[in-house]
């Protein structure tokens, strides 16, 4: 392959650039090469033409903060200091993430599905396929051995005794290594993002121009909706048989899954909802402006519509999400949060490196994946006709999201997620969650046939060539640790002790089971190693990005009357306005009730007005900023 490509430059040699970012093979680089941008009001819908050569634009490789770890310097996962394999994750799961239920009374479970959210918005990692796109099984049968398997397969290894898989004489878990990025460079391997990085709300609409096409109605702005019987709007239905979750019982029903401008929209039920909120806002918002601006275009009402909803998205991150995760002291410090008037100065250049978006490989693999640990068992459910609760159990609520077609399925959804409590942030994640993972409970509800979701965020973060634990602490400053008594006081003493017992050396360690059995930090959720990669990531999404929505010097910004509206969003709000039948919610809904965070009537809850967008509104003019 390295001999059919030519450089783009008049270098002597492949050899000489190998690691040269200006290399460009023609035939992998042609988006570089040939793409031209037109100076533009609004985003892109992949997320092109923001940032120079394609940061953060969707279908692009993730980006590495430090070199990958692979076993042979090039794409082979990686493996123990000394050569060997490494622990088996399922082992490392079964040992460190046992189950331990440990509630933290202060947050609900709508921190964990705004997080969920927030995470498909910006990333979305594609896997290898086979021929014509077919899925790779990589556990077909019990005869078949490992070497013969396919190439892109890196099964998790399943010891005799494990107690769930001996039951189905199982010996290996399913897994499809990521699809390799085609790069403009020669080097390791390297992962793709589907998506695009900006907190733009792809969830919504999609990152490429066929999935937004097909998610607009072309009326009046708004998004393509079906309409239940009892006059309540849904999410389209999905007719892809591949989707996860149809089944013949129900669309016998007339029920189907739901299409969303991302494909895992339907992975569990609060997932599910809050596409479903999002979409309605849009439509909520779009009639909004097409009352102050009835002459307006569906094209504009759509662009218009799009860009405050993406403007309230970045918002709440920002003001709701954000502060509990890193601590309002580390969003004072990086000038994270977001103003109460004005425009947020832009300190830095927007083509520093330092600003460059494009979503990190360890972000994607692993560190933003923490929220598993939070989510309980067991979720408890409302009925408000009946008066009466009842739990379900979590595995239970994936790919299942039939109950929305319910009159009281939309109110049963959101109250279980405002109300029900996280757990505590440990190395300990349910059973459901490394047990029955996509277990399907319709087919086979008495032999456990679901996956290992830890197993499956440590594998992934070998099968991506993830440095080990110890060099992400020294990166992020934390010192450097030269054996596993040097982490006595940093992480869990329990847990602490299994990785010792699990791994060779205290440099094999995972980033995935090291970060997260690090004690948290004062006044934040998560440990110093997870808070140090993820405030990076959030300060470059934020300092490097055109179009943020605080951000003056842009092609078409909004105006200081508009940003007095768009701070007024609220995830609450936006519950009040887009469910079925919700009259009261904290004011902050990630956030338990409290004497401080009070549950209040939605007439009550402020929320944004659209007046200021009103054609030849006179407000405040930013060319002073």
């Amino acid at each position: 392959m390295i001999l059919k490509m030519r450089s783009s430059h008049d270098e002597p040699s492949p050899i000489n650039t190998y690691f040269d970012s200006g290399w460009l093979p023609e035939s992998v680089c042609k988006r570089y090469l040939d793409h031209t941008c037109k100076a533009g009001k609004y985003r892109t819908i992949d997320g092109s033409c923001n940032r120079p050569r394609e940061w953060g634009s969707s279908m692009m490789p993730f980006r590495r903060v430090l070199p990958p770890d692979y076993a042979d310097g090039i794409e082979l996962p990686r493996k123990s200091r000394s050569g060997r394999m490494l622990p088996s994750a399922r082992e490392v799961s079964l040992k460190v993430h046992k189950p331990s239920a440990s509630s933290n009374p202060s947050f609900t479970v709508m921190l964990a599905v705004f997080g969920q959210f927030l995470d498909h918005d910006i990333t979305a990692t594609a896997l290898s396929q086979g021929i014509n796109g077919s899925s790779i099984t990589c556990c077909p049968s019990l005869t078949v051995p490992f070497e013969r398997q396919h190439p892109e397969c890196f099964p998790v290894r399943v010891g005799a005794g494990d107690p769930v898989y001996d039951l189905t004489n199982r010996t290996c878990m399913d897994f499809v290594r990521s699809a390799p990025a085609p790069q403009c460079k020669i080097g390791p391997r390297e992962q793709l993002n589907q998506v695009s990085a900006f907190i733009d709300g792809s969830a919504i609409y999609g990152s490429d121009s066929e999935t937004a096409c097909d998610l607009r109605e072309f009326i009046g702005g708004r998004l393509r909706m079906q309409l239940t019987s009892d006059n309540r709007t849904l999410l389209p239905p999905s007719i892809n048989p591949n989707d996860g979750c149809n089944r013949e019982v129900e669309r016998h029903r007339g029920r189907y899954c739901f299409a969303a401008g991302d494909s895992r929209a339907n992975e569990n039920l609060h997932l599910t909802t809050m596409h479903l909120l999002w979409a309605r806002q849009h439509n909520r918002i779009a009639n909004e402006l097409a009352r102050v601006n009835p002459s307006w275009s569906d094209e504009k009402l759509y662009q218009e519509t799009r860009r405050i909803v993406g403007a309230q998205l970045q918002h709440i991150t920002y003001r709701e999400f954000l502060p509990i995760i890193l601590s309002d002291e580390r969003m004072n410090e990086h000038d994270l949060k977001p103003l109460k008037s004005g425009y947020k100065r832009q300190t830095h250049g927007l083509n520093e490196l330092k600003n460059n978006p494009t979503i990190a490989n360890n972000f994607a693999a692993a560190a933003f994946r923490f929220a598993h640990t939070l989510l309980p068992g067991l979720m408890k459910m409302t009925d408000a006709e009946k008066d009466t609760q009842s739990y379900i159990e979590l595995h239970k609520m994936l790919f299942n999201p039939y109950s929305l077609y319910d009159a009281d399925g939309i109110r049963r959804s959101v109250i279980s997620a405002t109300t029900n409590v996280i757990q505590k942030y440990s190395t300990h994640v349910t059973s459901e969650l490394t047990s029955h993972l996509f277990e399907d409970f319709m087919v086979n509800s008495s032999v456990p046939c679901g996956l290992d979701l830890v197993s499956l965020n440590i594998q992934r973060g070998r099968d991506h060539g993830l440095p080990g634990y110890t060099v992400w602490r020294e990166h992020c400053g934390l010192g450097k640790i030269g054996s596993f008594s040097d982490l006595e006081g940093h992480l869990d003493p329990q847990a602490l002790e299994q990785i010792s017992m699990l791994y060779n050396t205290v440099d094999d360690v995972d980033l995935y089971t090291g970060a997260l059995a690090e004690i948290p930090e004062s006044n934040s959720l998560i440990g110093p190693t997870f808070t140090c990669l993820i405030l990076d990531q959030f300060m470059r999404l934020q300092k490097g990005d055109r179009f943020w929505y605080e951000h003056a010097k842009q092609p078409y910004p909004f105006t200081e009357d508009q940003l007095v509206e768009i701070r007024k969003s609220s995830l609450a709000k936006l519950i009040c306005d887009c469910s079925d039948n919700v009259t009261h919610a904290q004011l902050q809904v990630m956030r338990s009730v409290s004497s401080d965070n009070p549950m209040t009537s939605c007439e009550k809850i402020p929320g944004p007005s659209f007046t200021s967008w009103k054609e030849n509104y006179f407000s405040h003019s930013t060319t002073s900023q």
